[in-house]
């Protein structure tokens, strides 16, 4: 049977509403003990190269070189500096009612966003703008002798609502009704700005 306590901790952290642990750095200085001659922080330098997988290059064994040369002013010693990062688990002590107590925030924050999402979608209303056209013409089927402003294609038509955005809802064919010809409803729609 699975752990009650890792299981709640689990879903609290997929939640991400809470933070679950903090990360502090600490910077330790060590007294090596060596005295402080050019051999001694020549191999300080190079164990520091080779603990951080830094290449033994001439310019990164110069900066290391340079760094506990910094540390180390004052002292008789050599001195190196480490830093370290610890991640603490802010949940580590703490017990299942906490961790429940902390499981329905996060369930009310998720509920919260889902019910606003919601809201948002249900609430949305749509413009539309009817275009009434005989027949639809593709560039290929554009007439000889008419210039591209006093004709428009399909394409053409549809490019020019999208720049404005809209979006192509449907299209609709009046049937033909006695003389009148059949006709093409075109219909757009947009979000309607509140």
């Amino acid at each position: 049977m699975a752990d009650l306590k890792k299981v709640i901790l689990e879903e609290i952290r997929k939640s991400a509403f809470i933070q679950t642990s903090s990360i502090s750095e600490t910077e330790e200085y060590i007294d090596t003990g060596l005295p402080k001659t050019d051999e001694n922080i020549q191999a300080a330098a190079l164990n520091y190269l080779d603990e951080k997988g830094y290449r033994r290059r001439v310019d990164n064994l110069e900066y290391a070189k340079k760094m506990i040369l910094d540390c180390s002013e004052g002292y008789d010693t050599v001195i190196i500096k480490r830093k370290s990062v610890v991640e603490q688990d802010l949940f580590e002590k703490a017990s299942i009612n906490e961790l429940r107590d902390a499981l329905d925030v996060c369930m009310m924050n998720t509920m919260s966003a889902m019910n606003t999402k919601l809201d948002r979608m249900a609430n949305i209303s749509y413009e539309y703008k009817i275009e009434i056209v005989d027949r639809l013409y593709t560039e290929a089927e554009r007439p000889k002798g008419h210039l591209t402003g006093d004709f428009e294609t399909f394409e053409e038509m549809l490019n020019r609502y999208s720049h404005s955005g809209w979006q192509l809802d449907r299209i609709q064919t009046e049937p033909r009704n006695g003389s009148v010809p059949a006709r093409n409803l075109i219909i757009f729609k947009r979000e309607k700005m509140v």
